[in-house]
């Protein structure tokens, strides 16, 4: 039985990226939870010492007081440090509060003689409060609470039968409600991708489409190495208004997905429907690959597609390749754009059926 939401309902990768964007959106909630927990504590420590039940040197309140002093360190971490780790930061506080209250409750029976129920189901019910923790931190935290009450009850002379069974019954009801939370988190997560994926898709070929290509190209300029070159190949299918013309959409649009199909198989880090007839290929390159796509054209001669209206007599595509490297600045799309374009003009003019190179003028990058 699968029992932990975050360990079977995604791969690692997925797991990872929707951790981090909980991460985000937890960050203030967690931070609110934070200056909750020092104002609780703190609020026991006045009252203790208003009303002389503790003095300031004793066990019970020094150990409040490390508690609000581990609190306000991780507000300041987290003031300092990004959300990317909120998650395990969060475990770590949470599992040195389990020991530090572990320690207190059984230094509380030792002092007073009893444990009642509240206190224990308190810190139980409080740790789901914190969104980034999933339900296998959870059941850690709580294991730490329950093993500490065991032990009281099994070595000290104070019974806390009633306070074991309902923390325990508390724990039982809260692993159901983390469980379910999981799970909710995670399906919406999995909509939201869902959604995302279909906006970022063209319908008609299953391609990425140009709404996404901002943001694949950048990250793939982002990784670049020094002395890396980019490739950018913007293909256009010749003659394709002729074929719609005469051929009817219908057949068009199976044109545009037998040429987008034959492109997936291109060697390329990103393939794009840029709109109508144009497609669009980016890759990294080697100083050797220079030559990317250079024979293009040839992947439509073997099993043409037939187009009587065309000179060739079958479907062709010209492209414009435009080729950066990464120097002193990164490539630039909007320059790569540009003499892409200019190379499926050059193409164009040469007779079609040909795929036309250049290398990006070198310039002082443009912001994009």
């Amino acid at each position: 039985m699968r029992l932990i939401p975050a360990i079977f309902y995604f791969s690692s990768a997925t797991e990872h990226d929707f951790q981090n964007q909980l991460n985000k959106s937890s960050m203030r909630l967690a931070d609110a939870s934070l200056y909750l927990v020092t104002l609780f504590l703190l609020s026991f420590i006045f009252m203790a010492w208003f009303n002389q039940q503790e003095p300031a040197n004793s066990t019970i309140t020094i150990l409040r007081v490390v508690m609000v002093l581990l609190s306000i360190v991780l507000i300041i971490i987290n003031k300092t440090l990004s959300s990317e780790y909120l998650h395990s930061r969060f475990f770590i506080y949470a599992v040195l509060f389990c020991f530090l209250f572990s320690y207190f409750f059984w230094v509380y029976v030792q002092r007073y003689g009893e444990l009642k129920e509240g206190g224990p189901m308190l810190v139980a019910a409080a740790f789901i409060a914190i969104p980034m923790l999933h339900l296998g931190h959870k059941l850690v935290l709580w294991s730490i609470i329950g093993i500490a009450l065991i032990f009281i009850e099994l070595f000290s002379s104070t019974s806390i039968v009633w306070t074991l069974y309902f923390y325990f019954s508390m724990v039982i009801v809260l692993a159901i409600v983390q469980y379910q939370l999981d799970t909710l988190l995670r399906k919406q997560y999995k909509a939201e991708l869902f959604e995302t994926e279909k906006a970022n898709t063209d319908q008609l070929t299953g391609m990425h489409n140009r709404h996404s290509f901002d943001r694949r190209c950048k990250a793939l300029i982002n990784k670049l190495a020094p002395s890396q070159y980019l490739g950018l190949a913007m293909i256009d299918v010749d003659y394709f208004k002729k074929y719609n013309d005469n051929y009817g959409h219908l057949e068009g649009d199976n044109v545009l997905i037998a040429v987008a199909n034959r492109l997936k198989h291109c060697d390329a880090d990103i393939v794009v429907r840029f709109g109508g007839e144009e497609f669009i290929l980016v890759k990294t390159l080697q100083a050797n690959e220079l030559d990317w796509l250079s024979d293009l054209p040839k992947c439509f001669a073997d099993d043409p597609i037939a187009h009587q209206y065309s000179p060739f007599n079958r479907i062709t595509v010209s492209a414009g390749i435009a080729i950066d490297q990464y120097t002193t600045y990164r490539p630039s799309i909007k320059s790569l754009l540009a003499t892409a374009d200019v190379g499926v003009y050059k193409a164009k003019n040469a007779g079609r059926n040909i795929s036309i190179t250049d290398f990006v003028d070198p310039k002082q990058p443009e912001i994009e």
